[in-house]
């Protein structure tokens, strides 16, 4: 066996940074939506981008959005249909943006059943004359090479005032799972402490106080991934058989074109194997595969989750810099896809990032923090919920915070309703990061089958996915009516219902007594969090 750190950094040079504004008010319209140009420190100008194939989603805003602001901070219900009778892009405005593509020569490549996402597909000629630019080429110190707008896009006016955000101009919005490996020290336990050590999942119900009963039955969980997952669904069948759990029904939704891509097999078994793993009597496991990882694939596969509204909860173990998740339309546009998961009652599970304080451009040997301040998106949605990580030093559970654990205060989101009393070191102005935690520290690891071979894996990409069967557990006590998680975990459930983690730091931040930006409310007393719920 071995030990692996599962950490999430953008497809960017690893000496890269965003230039990015000095504060979030400092952000012109144009690069909230994503239309402005997107430019790294020491790119070095290849200039005009040659002609190409080019996809773009336009990310249209929700109808009478005021109303479905209320729906969510009254932490209210409803269904897909009346999402789309009630607060769905109107079909007028799509009528106008095929128009309008259809005038320019470009395609309709599909349109969302939410009527939310238009993607188009064209030539980059064809799309810098609808939008009014040209496409530059820029060479970053690592030698890869993306394009970007020159100077900021245009959209007309039959439709600009109903856009929430523009994804796919830049070629730089991807995200990656690297992974880093390390191997645990070698100590003896002493005074209680049982460090390094690893974990299966009856380990954990153990840890964590799992019920034996409100195991997850009537629920069903679903994992957001990318690629061919024939291996982990083998591997899925023999941790099921290793564990002694019970054979959980699989199936998949392809969201674009299927793809061959097994670079993240071991992250998607890792999330499988322990949304499942944590509730084990799920009715069935959920996959929600797209064709890659770029933002605009990731955001037609979370929305195809949404829209199927089959599903109250799922995981998705990746995220990138919140800066620029922001400059490049794709937090405007996720946000709008997952404010309607919240008002049907869905929850997406997701990692906070493994590497600390920091935005992950930048990622330091084995998870150390390095970079730019910042958090993880989409952890740092308001209408998601972020995973933290913690260190497990022993039985009680006995845990501090995981070091390389990401957290902080956002730049561009605001303080949700229902964060607004999280007290502890709460800022209270923006949205703070995570919102609870579990164990994510590589050297108190997962155990995992990997291609049919046991390893042992960490990070927030493993706290995610478990936090997602935990909350299966609660939905299955509770008939599936709890909604989203975000009012449940932070008004309704007890603080007594957690453990308090009061050591540690992560960079910028450090735990303290309560609410804190290492660990958010703590890691669960399961029992007592289905009970409290």
């Amino acid at each position: 066996m071995h030990r692996s750190l599962r950490a999430v950094a953008l497809g960017v040079a690893a000496t890269a940074a965003l230039v990015v504004p000095a504060s979030a008010s400092a952000v012109t319209t144009a690069q909230k939506v994503g239309l402005a140009p997107i430019l790294t420190s020491g790119g070095t100008d290849l200039g005009t981008l040659p002609a190409r194939s080019l996809s773009v989603t336009i990310a249209l805003a929700p109808r009478n959005k005021a109303g479905l602001d209320q729906v969510v901070a009254q932490h209210q219900t409803i269904s897909a249909a009346t999402f789309n009778s009630r607060y769905a892009p109107a079909t007028s405005t799509v009528s106008a943006v095929r128009s309008w593509a259809s005038a320019n020569g470009l395609s309709v490549s599909s349109v969302s059943a939410n009527r939310t996402l238009v993607r188009l597909s064209g030539s980059s000629t064809a799309f810098g004359r609808a939008l009014g630019v040209t496409f530059e080429r820029y060479q970053q110190s690592d030698g890869s090479t993306y394009y970007t707008p020159k100077g900021a896009a245009h959209l007309p006016s039959s439709f600009s005032g109903q856009v929430a955000g523009v994804v796919g101009l830049s070629s730089i919005g991807r995200l990656s799972l690297p992974p880093k490996r390390t191997t645990a020290n070698s100590t003896a336990a002493t005074g209680g402490i049982n460090y390094p050590a690893d974990y299966g999942p009856q380990d954990f119900w153990s840890l964590y106080n799992a019920p034996s009963s409100a195991t997850g039955s009537g629920q069903q969980v679903a994992v957001i991934a990318e690629g061919d997952l024939t291996i982990p669904k083998q591997d899925l069948v023999k941790f099921e058989q290793q564990f002694g759990l019970p054979q959980v029904p699989v199936t998949q939704t392809t969201v674009g074109t299927a793809s061959s891509d097994t670079s993240g097999n071991d992250e998607w078994d890792l999330d499988t194997q322990y949304s499942t793993g944590f509730a084990p009597d799920v009715t069935g496991l959920h996959l929600y595969v797209g064709a890659s990882l770029s933002n605009d694939d990731i955001l037609a596969t979370v929305n195809r989750w949404v829209t199927d509204n089959t599903n109250r909860q799922a995981s998705f173990s990746a995220g990138e810099c919140e800066l620029l998740a922001q400059v490049s339309g794709f937090q405007t546009s996720l946000d709008t896809v997952l404010e309607q998961a919240a008002a049907q009652g869905q929850t997406l599970f997701t990692s906070s990032g493994d590497t600390g304080s920091f935005c992950p451009l930048i990622i330091g040997v084995n998870g150390v923090p390095a970079g730019l301040p910042g958090t993880n998106y989409p952890a740092a949605s308001p209408f998601a919920m972020g995973v933290g990580g913690t260190t497990v030093l022993g039985p009680g559970p006995n845990e501090i915070a995981w070091y390389a654990g990401g957290g902080g205060i956002t730049f561009f989101e605001n303080a949700p309703a229902y964060q607004s009393g999280a007290g502890g070191s709460f800022t209270g102005v923006d949205r703070g990061v995570p919102d609870v935690a579990l164990d994510a520290d590589p050297n108190s690891g997962y155990r995992v089958i990997v291609n049919g071979t046991e390893q042992i894996i960490g990070g927030t990409s493993a706290s995610a996915p478990s936090w997602q069967g935990i909350w299966a557990r609660a939905q299955g006590a509770h008939g599936g009516t709890l909604g989203f998680a975000g009012p449940v975990i932070y008004n309704t459930v007890p603080a007594s219902a957690f453990n308090d983690i009061t050591v540690g730091t992560i960079g910028f931040y450090v735990a303290t007594p309560g609410w804190d930006y290492t660990t958010g409310r703590g890691t669960p007393n399961i029992s007592a969090f289905v009970a409290g719920s």
